[in-house]
């Protein structure tokens, strides 16, 4: 069956959900940007095979200018390697084209909830390329405050720090400040490194 034909009936079938808001359908890259930009989905189904190549720097990207838009990517790829590097790249699910619809439902949910949808596999090979395999017996975990363990706990589920910061009775400056502490002790540069980390990740299985 012709992608365009799959994209049509599946938006017909998820506008039909009382919970979703449908925002757009779009097929090129421009087109998206724009959508994104003018109504800041929660979360963007995201084709792995859209027009154009790089789509790992496509996320990023979309991820550094819309932060509160989450990337659910789905991929008829079965490659380990590439759906890894578009976990490392900030998206926040990875569904594959031949799911049932309503484990596409769940993994939608999911997202919009701050939750990461990946198999434990993926998730854990994240992880490592994130952090690297460490020496043995140590653990990046150990070198947290029990304050920064807190905030990358609350990261993982999606807040941002203005949300962290009321509910920890804090300024968002010290918030900002416990995170610079996080990234240093981690060995990583992005929010998303720091929720895969979370004890609180949430995997499909």
């Amino acid at each position: 069956m012709p992608v365009t034909l799959l994209r049509e009936l599946l938006v017909l079938r998820l506008d039909q959900e009382a919970e979703l808001e449908l925002v757009g359908c779009v097929a090129e890259r421009e087109a998206l940007e724009k959508i994104v930009a003018g109504r800041n989905p929660r979360v963007l189904l995201l084709e792995r095979e859209m027009r154009g190549d790089a789509t790992e720097h496509f996320i990023r990207q979309l991820r550094a200018s819309h932060p509160g838009t989450r990337v659910l990517l789905l991929s008829a790829q079965s490659s380990d390697d590439a759906l890894e590097r578009a976990l490392c790249a900030g998206t926040a699910g990875v569904v594959p084209t031949q799911c049932e619809y309503a484990t596409l439902l769940r993994a939608i949910r999911a997202v919009s909830r701050g939750e990461i949808w990946a198999n434990r596999r993926l998730t854990a090979q994240a992880l490592e390329h994130s952090f690297g395999a460490g020496a043995p017996g140590t653990s990046p975990e150990d070198a947290l405050t029990e304050r920064e363990r807190q905030i990358v706990a609350h990261v993982g589920r999606g807040l941002r720090n203005k949300e962290i910061a009321k509910r920890l009775r804090i300024s968002e400056k010290t918030v900002k400040n416990h995170l610079s502490n996080i990234f240093r002790k981690l060995k990583v540069d992005n929010r998303f490194a720091v929720g895969l980390y979370s004890l609180d990740i949430r995997t499909s299985t």
